[in-house]
């Protein structure tokens, strides 16, 4: 019977984080996975699982979203990036290789600029950081993106997302529109240059919520980086192709670890 995913919690102090672990228990550095916005770690799950057969797992949910509650004020990125450096704290986790979608790179990014000690490597797909334009610009671009990629959706990972955001919209509204303004608006541009860690930058070529232009930008900007373009795949592309997503940060990861 496959094992899974562990449900926990750990007080903070200013906030309490639920998150979720899974996996071998080795003398490898773990995945710290960051979700993006609205969502939980559910959607992301399929990937997760290959993962966790050769690297434990740990997953938190952001404050302010699911059962995680949040501190008072969480302005912007390093907000996010403070609370997840706690975290690591509290579980006395000394290195991780940072995995982040979406709103969940750029925290990932943050965390790596802020404690680079405790970042083995980073890796970010589909990433915001860079401002998005206009509600009504991003709004726009999700009224064609969503169509254009509905061919390549599965059934379990949009359920689960229609779920994650339904219960953040009636139960953490607030907070979830404060994450959304984050990642309309916020630049992590100005942090990159603190990124030590080797940094693995996956992104869909048709994206059109953060372009591909935005990843020949971190690449340019995040010394030891290195850029895969996935073709013909949008914004959401992790969910709907969770094995070349786990593949592609398992052949990474692995050459940092020295794993054959």
């Amino acid at each position: 019977m496959e094992q899974q995913f562990i449900e926990k919690q750990v007080n903070l102090g200013e906030c309490c984080i639920t998150y979720f672990e899974k996996g071998v228990a080795s003398g490898l550095s773990p995945i710290l996975f960051i979700h993006g916005w609205g969502v939980l770690v559910e959607p992301y799950q399929a990937s997760l699982n290959i993962l966790s057969e050769r690297y434990h797992v740990i997953a938190p949910i952001l404050p302010g979203l699911g059962q995680s509650t949040a501190p008072e004020i969480i302005q912007d990125y390093t907000d996010y990036g403070r609370v997840l450096i706690d975290f690591l704290m509290a579980l006395n986790l000394k290195k991780v290789h940072v995995l982040g979608h979406s709103e969940g790179g750029a925290i990932g990014m943050a965390l790596a600029a802020l404690m680079p000690s405790m970042v083995r490597s980073l890796t970010i797909a589909d990433s915001t950081g860079i401002p998005l334009g206009s509600v009504a610009e991003v709004v726009a671009k999700r009224a064609i993106e969503m169509p254009a990629q509905m061919w390549q959706m599965k059934v379990e990972p949009v359920t689960e997302v229609f779920k994650n955001l339904l219960y953040n919209s009636f139960t953490n509204t607030q907070n979830l529109i404060n994450m959304g303004f984050i990642g309309i608006e916020k630049d992590i541009r100005p942090l990159l240059a603190s990124i030590e860690s080797p940094c693995l930058i996956l992104w869909g070529k048709n994206d059109l919520l953060t372009p591909v232009s935005f990843a020949h930008e971190f690449y340019q900007n995040i010394k030891d980086s290195e850029l895969i373009v996935v073709d013909e795949v949008y914004h959401e592309w992790v969910l709907f192709f969770p094995e070349k997503f786990a593949f592609m940060i398992l052949n990474f990861i692995d050459k940092i670890e020295n794993v054959n």
